[in-house]
């Protein structure tokens, strides 16, 4: 568009010069033929419509016009009206251009000189057109008569000057509203121009870079290492399209500048220099550098990487993004600091390595203080801080300045710090700080998380107790060399007597005991084995490498001696023994599971010849054990199958003889064996999670047959279930068994719960506290099977229980027999003593009956009362129970519980 107005300008130039030289060149061509004497008539008309043009000649001795036809269709007079009088023709120029156009005419008339004039015009249409007038004197002797010349209209000259004004105006604010400045460079590229709008960007000092190239100013040296990608585009003449740069001020701000350009060439098309425009997107590029490290961090925390990597990976982040030389993480120590991880340039990386594990600082020291007060100290000079400057080699290194980030512990303090050298030296403010606030925070955070997890993972995996590897690291150290093919061996371990320490001393000398044995197994063992607890008093040695069986039995009798050695535990010795079993892969089985059954077959054949001793395992698992497992593993099918149910045998209240409660009994249908009892299954199960699953499906059940039983028409009769300890492990027990009774809206007085005394000598206080809950729900707790296992007499003061079950083999001969026959008067003594109901169990005879009922027993339950019998028989049993009242007790029948 600028090209058409510069051309259509050229034209008019040419046209009113042309009419300026018209009267000459008509005077040269007067001699010629008259013949053709309109023909420059017709030539001067045409002309003067081509080129917009009209002849002028003013009469100045009788103040008379005489316009050209062109003049009169310029003017848009009609000819026939003739010329218009001077007076109306100036009283149609507008009003703000008459008294110009005036002046003009008296200063030509009165000079003697040419007139040149514009001004706006109306025709009598009412139009207003831009009239060019270019007049010259006549002299006569005494004065001018005569102003002649033409007019020409430049009312289009006149818009395109001003649409070409208006898009110079409008480039003009789009290069301000776009750039903060505009620049240009010499051929040579060195700057040659900056506007004024710079001074109030960056500052005047940015002047004192005139002619000089950019790419040699010192000042552009921070992180600008594009300077060769930006040298060679102006040197191949290309444009620049968003070059970022950094320049550091004399009183030491840092800008970030973004610049464009495109190259210039003169007339002959010889290359000129650049000319651009530049911005400062000092906000922008810091704000950008958060994001892309906070980015960075992430990405790198992300990938679960060991914390130490992933600190080095975040300083080599920061100093490739800053240019800095190097950093390094310190840890707060005594009176002094250690060094950490560290990245950074060849030279950096070697002056940490050559610094000792443990710095000695005084009290005084920069990175002390930044510890203690948790605040960064930014140092854009390191000529103030000698003590810095020495430890790290700072000159030798080239650095400069020097960032001291502080890193939060979980306490609110810093426990630790990373420090960077920079070689340059510049104002920190509103760029160091963001910085290292993102670094304090985000690695803060992560370093403890990283703690938190290493500690949960740690826990997860490890015995709270004796701090082995437990039972689910050691599943998956053996499934992962099992799965690589690496040969291995397992020693299934299981202490003899321990159960005399924990019965006679209490379970915290217990406890003493298996962290001891835990110590000896780690002395015992070779650095690459794995010794880890299962549970109880049972623990695992993987012994790593393909080893001969000599060499095998031979580290197994190590830890054998270990073990025996004595104990001191309440001021007295204490000796226990082990008994081990062995089982090599890939010899005796390739799988995790079978390979610690196979060691645990083995363990107990050593446990049956009397323990103390080594068994390698035979081949075969021995028939009993192998039912065992066998049945444990097809017993969640036959709970889908319905092939297990529930038997229920009734307790008697020997005073009243009515029945007030019926225990809930595990029995399973088996297709091919036939009616299995729960000691044919169960002890399999009791080992893993299974019995869990087992246990909450015989809760659900017995809850719904004493529903199905009505509430109403047996109010009193309670029923009884046995829940193992694997069940007491889980937090939600109270809570979902809570859930089953409100959803059946049965009374909790009328559920007993069963507790071995097992449950008891495994943790006795966390099962008091979960007792306690129970009986705060209103449910009753009963301890089973009482007098044959391993609880503490002392203990049943402390535990908030409602009854003890005596085992039936102290009722076994009563009443003659006279020593069952103490026990039981001790038993049912304490149990009145203690507040809480005795029963007993496993009653088969009258005798034995009228023996209980003699020793102040409350309850009895046993075959003599009834077996146990399906839901179905136990409802027509308790229609019974008045009739039973009435009549002798049922005969003997063998008890099958």
């Amino acid at each position: 568009m600028l090209r058409d107005i510069v051309l259509f300008a050229l034209v008019c130039a040419v046209g009113f010069g042309a009419w300026l030289l018209y009267p000459q060149l008509r005077a040269r061509l007067a001699p010629r033929t008259a013949a053709r004497a309109t023909e420059p008539q017709d030539r001067e008309q045409v002309a003067e419509r081509l080129a917009g043009l009209g002849s002028w000649v003013h009469e100045l001795r009788d103040n008379r016009l005489r316009w050209s036809d062109g003049t009169f269709r310029l003017f848009g007079v009609e000819p026939s009206a003739g010329e218009p009088s001077p007076r109306d023709f100036f009283a149609a120029i507008e009003a703000a251009d008459r008294q110009r156009w005036r002046e003009a005419l008296r200063k030509a008339v009165r000079e003697g000189q040419e007139m040149k004039v514009e001004f706006r015009y109306r025709r009598p249409d009412g139009q207003v057109v831009w009239i060019r007038m270019a007049l010259r004197p006549e002299p006569s002797p005494d004065r001018v008569a005569r102003m002649s010349g033409i007019v020409q209209d430049i009312s289009g000259m006149r818009a395109m000057q001003r649409q070409l004004a208006a898009s110079e105006a409008k480039f003009r604010d789009l290069t301000q509203l776009s750039s903060d400045w505009v620049w240009e460079t010499d051929a040579r590229h060195r700057l040659a121009y900056l506007s004024d709008s710079i001074d109030t960007t960056l500052g005047d000092w940015v002047r004192d870079l005139i002619g000089r190239e950019p790419w040699n100013a010192p000042e552009f040296d921070f992180l600008s290492p594009a300077w060769d990608h930006y040298r060679a585009l102006v040197q191949a003449h290309k444009p620049i399209d968003g070059f970022e740069h950094s320049q550091i001020a004399p009183d030491g701000r840092v800008f970030h500048l973004q610049l464009n350009g495109r190259p210039v060439f003169d007339s002959s098309g010889a290359f000129a220099g650049y000319r651009g425009t530049g911005r400062n997107i000092t906000r922008e590029r810091q704000q950008r550098l958060l994001l892309e490290l906070e980015g960075e961090i992430a990405a790198v925390i992300r990938d679960d990487a060991e914390p130490a990597r992933a600190v080095r990976e975040i300083v080599a982040a920061l100093c490739k993004r800053l240019g800095w030389i190097g950093g390094v993480r310190l840890a707060r120590a005594e009176q002094g600091l250690v060094v950490c991880e560290h990245e950074g340039s060849p030279a950096f990386q070697r002056m940490v390595d050559a610094l000792p594990p443990f710095l000695a600082c005084e009290a005084s020291a920069p990175e002390l203080h930044v510890l203690d007060t948790g605040r960064l100290a930014w140092f854009p000079s390191l000529d103030g801080q000698p003590e810095l400057r020495s430890r790290y080699l700072a000159t030798e290194l080239g650095a400069r300045a020097a960032l001291l980030a502080p890193i939060a512990d979980d306490e609110g303090g810093a426990d630790s710090l990373l420090l960077f050298l920079s070689p340059v030296g510049f104002s920190g403010d509103g760029f160091v700080g963001p910085i290292a606030d993102t670094l304090s925070r985000t690695l803060s955070l992560y370093l403890r998380r990283a703690r938190a997890e290493l500690q949960l993972r740690h826990a997860s995996m490890h015995d709270a107790l004796t701090g082995l590897p437990n039972r689910a690291s050691l599943l998956r150290t053996l499934g992962e060399r099992l799965a690589a093919g690496s040969p291995l061996a397992v020693l299934y371990i299981d202490l003899d007597r321990y159960k005399i320490i924990n019965d006679t001393l209490g379970h915290a000398a217990g406890d003493r005991a298996l962290v001891e044995i835990a110590e000896r197994l780690r002395g015992a063992i070779r650095p690459h084995d794995v010794a880890a607890r299962m549970g109880g008093d049972e623990f695992v040695v993987m012994l790593a490498g393909a080893l001969e069986h000599a060499e095998i039995e031979g580290l197994a009798r190590g830890i054998l001696a270990a073990i025996e050695k004595p104990l001191l535990l309440a001021d007295r010795a204490w000796l226990l023994s082990a008994s081990i079993g062995v089982a090599v892969a890939p010899a005796d089985a390739r799988e995790v599971e079978l390979l610690l059954r196979c060691a645990d077959n083995a363990m107990y054949e050593v446990k049956s010849e009397g323990r103390n001793d080594v068994r390698f395992f035979s081949g075969r698992l021995s028939d009993e054990r192998a039912e065992q497992l066998q049945l444990a593993a097809e017993l969640p099918l036959a709970l889908e199958r319905g092939e297990v149910e529930l038997y229920y045998q009734p307790v008697l209240a020997i005073g009243e003889r009515s029945v007030v409660c019926i225990e809930a009994l595990l029995r399973w249908q088996h297709p091919e064996r036939g009616l299995l009892l729960p000691e044919r299954f169960l002890p399999a199960a009791e080992q893993s999670q299974l019995i869990r699953e087992v246990g909450l499906w015989a809760l659900r059940r017995a809850l719904d047959d004493r529903v199905r039983l009505g509430v109403d028409r047996h109010p009193d009769i309670a029923v009884s279930v046995n829940v193992s300890p694997r069940q007491l492990v889980d937090e939600e027990f109270v809570v979902r068994l809570g859930e089953l009774l409100e959803e059946r809206r049965l009374p909790p007085h009328l559920l007993r719960i069963e507790l071995t005394e097992s449950a008891l000598v495994a943790d006795p206080e966390r099962t008091a506290g979960l007792i306690d809950r129970l009986r705060r729900l209103g449910v009753k707790v009963v301890i089973d099977n009482f007098g044959t296992g391993y609880a503490s007499l002392s203990w049943l003061k402390r535990l908030p229980v409602d009854g003890l079950k005596i085992d039936r083999a102290f009722v076994h001969g009563l009443p003659g027999d006279q020593g069952n026959a103490a026990i039981v008067e001790a038993l049912t003594t304490m149990a009145a003593r203690l507040g809480i109901q005795a029963m007993a169990e496993g009653v088969e005879t009258a005798a034995e009956l009228r023996g209980l009922r003699a020793l102040d027993c409350d309850q009895v339950q046993g075959a003599l009362i009834a077996d146990p019998m399906p839901i179905d028989e136990i409802e027509d049993f308790l229609e019974t129970l008045p009739a039973l009242r009435r009549m002798h007790l049922a005969p003997v029948r063998r008890a099958q519980s």
